[in-house]
């Protein structure tokens, strides 16, 4: 044994070892094989070798000493964890002689976890399942979790929907009290019309599609000596759903509804989305109406707004209303053509003021999934933008952006804000203008007006070069957010944009309903805190996440009999790995990797643009590509270039 002397000495060295190591801290990030990453506070990444990565879970924050390796790169040792957010996974239940694992859907997990016998419940091999962590393999590197739900077998008709809802924890079911309270709103709306101004003879129609039941949008227009006045009638379940109460915490905990393919998850209980607040033709409902003056140039001159009760006339789907744009007059009763033919006007100038004024969002078709019985892509249809859709899109453009302006005088309310650049990609876009636009590489690209201003002149630009530079800047763009702050909206080129058109889907929207009301009763308006955006855009993120996940699950399964077919498509991704592809005709994605060393591909990260000799691929750049090869299980699409040559357009 050691004597006295000889411990206290091995602990001295340990302590001069530890202090000649640099420690620092920062989250783990998991790779395709069976190694990690830590990516440090600092933006250092170190490599962490595949026995440190068995004892941290993808996400983990920990401590870890480094040490350089060859050429500068780090490597990590763990020495602390932290804190670990992963308590909950799904996957499926795989069996290996006597051990039985859950195989995880989790991006960056690439290992199994034990399920000991008495956490399995009644789940069998084969069956997907939600589990919770009960042991973290931070000490030994062994983790064990339980079975909290069996989701379905593979073969069960929709398993995927089921399958990604569990795995978002998507909202499925509202609570008893929440049921009870929307059980008791139908009876309730007598009695809120009867003490409301009447609006009806506006002339109030919806517009939609025609499957669509919540309609929570109502349109009619009034011809004035100036131009117009727009009315637009708005759903009003802030009539009825206070706040704090069961549907108003139900639905602030969902922020939307949630639009699958083929399924929908609504954010407050389908009686009341697509009946009591819905905007139903001959049905009286009470309602926010927007009252805009719109200038015969297309400018909004004025809005008012007030709280009233209308009845829809009709209900109009969108290609009734565009065959009759398009000239087919028994598209729609004759008592709605000139209503209808002044909306149409009226819509077409506004797009034109909004293109001299502001910024206009790319116009991408649509894309239906059609379903078959056992909830697979039996077809996908592709569906342009009409005249119709692009009638109703001005109006509620207009509404939002008078509500936006309105709510920034009143200091309150939930705006939908758009930054502009990503502050991290700030070098890359300044070295870039520095080259192709100088007078603008050292402004401050995060004013509204300077924004504005390079974008409208890269688009007014038709050279090749110019079409690149725009096309790499909007990849370098932040997402939108929401925000308590009435920020400017940079994507939308509006000093300030706040959705009021959809309180029975979205709650920023059946908020910003409260503060109007608060408003106009001259009472103290609703807070909405940093904290209060952040939880709303979390759940909003996490349904768009959701909607991925399921859609390339199916298209997956959709391409895997296509291999060799050839479609048309545009590139929207370039690394120095290859090209992403979206096809024309579906919508689906894909990646083209060019693997050849002997003649590689060069890459430019400054345009996004990677060449060989006279070949050169670049952004929005059509190619035809072919289904090379489909990885349902990965969730991943491969495409092989059809020619081995192509040059930009």
């Amino acid at each position: 044994m050691l004597n006295a002397d000889a411990l206290k000495q091995l602990s001295q060295l340990k302590t001069d070892i530890r202090s000649t190591k640099e420690f620092a801290e920062g989250r783990v990030r998991g790779a395709n094989g069976k190694f990690g990453f830590v990516v440090l506070d600092d933006g250092r990444e170190a490599f962490l070798p595949p026995a440190e990565m068995d004892r941290v879970f993808p996400g983990d924050r920990v401590k870890v000493s480094l040490t350089e390796e060859d050429k500068g790169k780090l490597s990590a040792e763990l020495d602390s964890l932290i804190a670990s957010d992963l308590d909950y996974l799904v996957g499926q239940y795989v069996q290996r002689g006597q051990g039985h694992f859950i195989q995880p859907n989790e991006h960056g997990l690439s290992r199994w976890i034990f399920l000991p016998p008495k956490a399995r419940g009644k789940a069998q091999p084969g069956e997907f399942i939600a589990c919770s962590i009960t042991r973290h393999p931070f000490k030994d590197g062994k983790s064990q979790a339980k079975v909290e739900k069996i989701i379905g077998k593979p073969d069960m008709a929709g398993i995927e929907h089921a399958f990604v809802v569990a795995q978002h924890r998507l909202p499925n079911a509202f609570s008893p009290a929440a049921l009870t309270q929307a059980e008791e709103i139908p009876a309730q709306l007598a009695a809120v019309c009867a003490n409301r101004k009447d609006l009806s003879d506006l002339g109030f129609v919806t517009i939609d599609a025609e499957s669509t039941r919540d309609m929570d949008d109502a349109i009619a227009v009034t011809k004035r000596a100036s131009g117009w006045e727009l009315h637009i009638a708005i759903a009003d379940p802030s009539s009825l759903i206070e706040p704090e109460s069961p549907l108003d915490k139900e639905a602030r905990a969902r922020a939307n509804s949630v639009y699958l393919a083929g399924e929908t998850i609504p954010m407050l209980p389908a009686n009341l989305c697509e009946n009591s607040f819905s905007l139903l033709a001959g049905e009286q409902r009470p309602a926010l109406v927007l009252h805009i003056a719109v200038r015969e140039d297309g400018a909004l001159n004025g809005f008012d707004y007030e709280f009233a009760a209308i009845r829809s006339q009709h209900k109009f789907s969108y290609a009734q209303v565009a065959r009759f744009i398009d000239g087919d007059a028994s598209a729609v009763p004759t008592e709605q053509h000139t209503a209808l033919g002044e909306l149409n006007a009226l819509s077409k100038v506004r797009a034109q003021y909004r293109a001299g004024h502001s910024l206009v969002m790319e116009d991408r078709p649509d894309y239906d999934l059609i379903l078959n019985a056992q909830r697979k892509i039996e077809r996908i249809e592709k569906q342009e933008r009409s005249s119709a859709q692009r009638m109703v899109e001005e109006a509620m453009l207009a509404a939002n952006i008078c509500a936006g302006e309105k709510l920034a005088a009143l200091g309150g309310g939930c705006f939908s804000v758009h930054l502009g650049f990503r502050d991290e990609r700030m070098a890359e876009i300044r070295a870039l203008l520095k080259e192709a636009m100088p007078e603008f590489a050292e402004q401050d690209l995060h004013q509204l007006d300077v924004y504005l201003n390079l974008v409208k002149t890269l688009e007014s630009q038709s050279d090749d070069e110019s079409k690149n530079v725009l096309a790499v800047l909007k990849r370098m763009l932040r997402p939108g957010e929401l925000s308590g702050n009435a920020a400017a909206h940079l994507g939308l080129g509006l000093a300030h944009y706040a959705t009021v058109t959809s309180p029975i889907r979205k709650f920023n929207d059946l908020h910003n309903h409260r503060v109007l009301r608060a408003a106009a009763d001259q009472a103290t308006l609703p807070a909405f805190n940093s904290e209060d955006g952040e939880s709303l855009q979390q759940s909003v993120t996490t349904g768009r996440q959701a909607d991925r996940a399921l859609q390339q699950w199916l298209y997956c399964q959709f391409l895997e009999s296509k291999t060799g077919e050839v479609f048309t498509g545009k590139i929207t991704l370039v690394n120095g790995a290859g090209i992403g592809v979206r096809l024309d005709d579906n919508g689906i994605n894909g990646f083209v990797r060019f693997n050849s060393k002997k003649n590689p591909f060069e890459f430019d990260g400054k345009r996004l643009r990677i060449t060989r000799g006279e070949e050169r691929f670049q952004l929005d750049q059509e190619v035809q590509v072919k289904i090379a090869a489909v990885d349902t299980e990965k969730r991943r699409i491969a495409f092989e270039l059809v020619t081995e040559a192509a040059t930009a357009k």
